[in-house]
């Protein structure tokens, strides 16, 4: 899941009700227009958001070129993950949590891919390819893929397949789709967290964020060994600012499966946290 990362729901009570305060009530404090810092920093990630949902490249993602060293690579992710990530959200701006999270989520993603020099290599391949493709007439509709029956549709494996695709270009309406279809053909608490986890991460779904936190839950509780739903778990307590249960469930994950590369980085991230505690404000100085 080079491509993988969480969101934070909105904070309970945020919104007052229309009959909890007298009419003439002074605005509450909360209301106070952030600090020109934070107002760039808002500005900034409206920006990269729009980006995100552009589906730019990596190295776009990143700011390098095609040919830049994994040096480059790696300077330019810290430079961005002091900005962007999630701990570094001012408290005045709690609305921006849904887009720094997908932010970061983009910019792990793109420092994940080209990092890595086999993946890169595959990576470039499938943007040549891509540019490489004719483009249909622009009057022409573009027809659906039709699939015969007994196939795709019908096995569960490769409609989860084909919502890691739909999930990776963000189109998190359809690759929650293609986790229920997966789902209700063969029920594994695998298909059931991929699915909990497109919703949670659609911004257009915030009041099924609970919900989705629930079927994470279920599929952990049906398989405790559901490496993808312990992790999905800790990002959440991590954006939620809940670090102990985050590295519990992280741990988890590392338990369930070794080899998994996110989990692993973040209690890297966790245990060079404990060693060199943050300033107040931000995960990173």
């Amino acid at each position: 899941m080079g491509v993988l990362g969480g969101r934070p729901p909105s904070a309970p009570g945020a919104t007052p009700s229309p009959t909890s305060e007298p009419a003439a009530a002074p605005a509450p404090a909360a209301s106070e227009p952030p600090r020109p810092d934070e107002a760039r920093l808002a500005q900034q990630l409206e920006q990269r958001f729009a980006d995100v949902q552009a589906k730019r490249d990596h190295f776009y993602v990143l700011g390098v070129s095609q040919d830049a060293s994994r040096d480059q690579v790696k300077t330019a992710f810290l430079n961005l993950a002091k900005i962007f990530h999630p701990d570094r959200l001012p408290p005045s701006l709690p609305h921006m949590a849904p887009k720094i999270t997908a932010v970061f989520e983009a910019i792990r993603e793109a420092y994940e891919v080209l990092y890595d020099d086999t993946r890169r290599k595959t990576y470039q391949q499938n943007l040549q390819a891509q540019q490489t493709l004719p483009k249909p007439p622009s009057s022409a509709p573009t027809a659906p893929v039709l699939r015969p029956q007994g196939r795709a549709d019908s096995n569960a494996d490769d409609l989860y397949k084909m919502g890691e695709v739909f999930f990776r270009k963000r189109d998190f309406t359809t690759a929650s789709d293609h986790y229920d279809r997966a789902h209700a053909l063969e029920p594994k608490p695998l298909y059931l967290a991929a699915r909990a986890w497109a919703i949670y991460m659609d911004p257009a779904r915030k009041a099924d964020m609970a919900k989705a936190k629930q079927m994470m839950a279920d599929a952990v509780r049906a398989d405790p060994n559901c490496d993808r739903a312990h992790y999905q778990l800790g990002v959440i307590a991590r954006v939620e600012g809940d670090m102990d249960r985050a590295e519990r469930c992280f741990r988890e994950a590392v338990r369930a499966n070794p080899k998994h590369l996110e989990a692993n980085q973040e209690l890297r991230l966790i245990d060079m946290r404990k060693k060199n505690p943050p300033k107040k404000g931000g995960f990173f100085r």
